[in-house]
């Protein structure tokens, strides 16, 4: 299979993916934050004017747009999965949310700050430059990024590159996506209710874990300045400002 056909149906499985939970979205999670994720997003709140103009991109079910609404700001949100736009039109009715992908981005210089939090996870190497100038134009001269990166273990990379390998899969190093089809069959075949167990869910997900270095290459390449990076749990995390 050649490698942009698999990666359009790695994107169709996972749009179908959070389309199938979206209704059990706020049973399994509620609405508690991360705490590291909460540190940083208010580490970035403070770097903003009041009534700011804010893009909640990858916004899933608008886990943490209530919190950018609370401080007074605006927020548009984006995201690929129907389900997810409709739990976060629910849960944020004030807030204008779109369908949208973040490859899809081209908003020019109309919001002062952008947060993309657990969602660059599920975006293709390829992608990740196209992502990063998206974030760049769209925000205004100034304004600030606030992203996370999903990392894992080189061992386990290794490990899942060498079994898409195995399997044919026209993978590059970093990609996780060996068991993806057995597991999204496994996912899409429970009954209405049921939640997956959080190996299988990932499982069933593509994943694409880019080498920190990397990623600090291309926001320097489009001119984002770091402000500040931490390490949490999963993630570390970003938060840079356009030049």
């Amino acid at each position: 299979m050649e490698r942009e056909e698999w990666l359009n149906q790695m994107r169709e499985k996972i749009e179908q993916l959070y389309d199938r939970f979206s209704p059990l979205y706020w049973v399994k999670f509620g609405l508690q934050p991360n705490e590291i994720h909460m540190e940083y997003l208010q580490k970035f709140l403070e770097q903003l004017n009041p009534s700011s103009t804010l893009l909640s991109a990858g916004c899933g079910a608008g886990r943490y747009d209530g919190m950018l609404l609370e401080a007074g700001h605006s927020v548009v949100g984006i995201d690929i999965s129907d389900g997810m736009l409709a739990r976060a039109r629910e849960q944020f009715p004030n807030i204008r949310y779109e369908k949208k992908g973040l490859q899809e981005m081209d908003y020019q210089q109309e919001f002062d700050g952008v947060i993309c939090i657990d969602a660059l996870e599920h975006i293709f190497p390829e992608d990740w430059p196209v992502c990063i100038l998206g974030f760049r134009e769209a925000l205004k001269p100034g304004g600030i990024l606030y992203f996370t990166l999903d990392v894992s273990a080189t061992a386990f990379l290794e490990k899942e590159y060498g079994k898409a390998k195995a399997k044919g899969l026209p993978v590059v190093y970093g990609e996780v996506a060996a068991d993806v089809d057995e597991a999204f069959k496994k996912v899409m075949s429970m009954e209405y209710g049921e939640v997956p167990d959080d190996d299988l869910a990932d499982q069933a997900a593509y994943h694409y874990y880019p080498p920190v270095d990397k990623v600090r290459k291309w926001l320097d390449q489009v001119m984002f300045t770091i402000e500040a990076e931490g390490m949490g749990r999963w993630y570390r995390h970003f938060i840079v400002r356009k030049k």
